[in-house]
């Protein structure tokens, strides 16, 4: 399993941007932690809009971005102390910014371009005391995502069923798992997690049907929790906020809810069995 035994280290990523990475990462995140786990964010995307949203202290940015600790890797605990705080006790983040597209081009032709942020989480053991690091991605198949795949246990695909886009690239996202797994063979697919869907659009059913079909046959899984389209969701991302935050009443809200309910259930169902 894991560099940090007791610690679930889960990259959500597409290729595709839009798809609801950073909404899944944030309120997975911010759910986790309402029901009594401790969750750390790890934001690799250049944009930062995770960390826009759950950095508290907005200063920290000056001094406490993942490219630090990348550039700092022979400090000890480089990732870990700078966790910096959000609106719950039991969730930190570590945050990004623009500063790290200056890292990745440098760095294109090294190791570090799969391995940077692997060999900060195995030799930091401030991170131990994390039970869950969800790792949100950039868009784009480069460095950011190689690194967040070489470093997780599990990889959530957030999939819009309406997006066809999306669903094209699925293929191309399932062969560089494929690839990453010859180097870190400890990465396993949770599954395909459905975002902003539309039950009143007959696309959305549709695809659903076709994908669930395909998958099932290819015994990939699919999430048991649908996200629904919430209009809601934009508004919590204008004022920087979780759902739980603006309403923990929301359809959205309690769909996160239910997934890091489901999520935790079967993490502890496959330690036991690895066992």
């Amino acid at each position: 399993m894991s560099y940090l035994p007791g610690t679930n280290i889960i990259t959500i990523g597409n290729q595709k941007g839009g798809v609801g990475k950073t909404t899944t990462v944030v309120n997975l995140a911010a759910a986790l932690a309402r029901q009594d786990a401790r969750v750390l964010v790890i934001d690799t995307d250049s944009q930062g809009n995770c960390s826009s949203i759950l950095l508290k202290d907005r200063e920290l940015l000056k001094t406490n971005l993942l490219v630090d600790a990348l550039y700092a890797s022979s400090e000890p605990n480089p990732l870990s102390s700078r966790a910096c705080g959000t609106f719950h006790p039991a969730l930190k983040i570590i945050p990004s910014a623009s500063r790290s597209m200056i890292w990745e081009r440098e760095v294109a032709n090294r190791p570090e371009a799969v391995q940077g942020l692997r060999q900060l989480i195995e030799h930091d053991q401030g991170l131990a005391k994390y039970d869950y690091i969800l790792i949100d991605t950039p868009p784009t198949l480069g460095v950011m995502l190689n690194n967040a795949l070489m470093a997780s246990d599990f990889v959530i695909i957030p999939v819009p069923p309406n997006d066809q886009f999306a669903l094209d690239g699925l293929v191309t996202f399932f062969n560089l798992i494929s690839n990453i797994r010859k180097h870190n063979n400890k990465l396993k697919l949770l599954g395909i997690l459905f975002t902003m869907y539309d039950p009143s659009r007959a696309v959305s059913v549709e695809n659903i049907e076709k994908i669930e079909n395909y998958f099932f046959k290819l015994k990939i899984n699919i999430c048991d929790v649908k996200i629904h389209n919430c209009p809601e969701v934009d508004l919590a991302h204008m004022k920087r906020l979780t759902l739980f935050e603006t309403n923990d009443m929301l359809q959205c809200a309690d769909e996160y809810d239910r997934l890091a309910g489901k999520l935790s259930r079967k993490l502890r169902h496959i330690r036991k069995n690895a066992e």
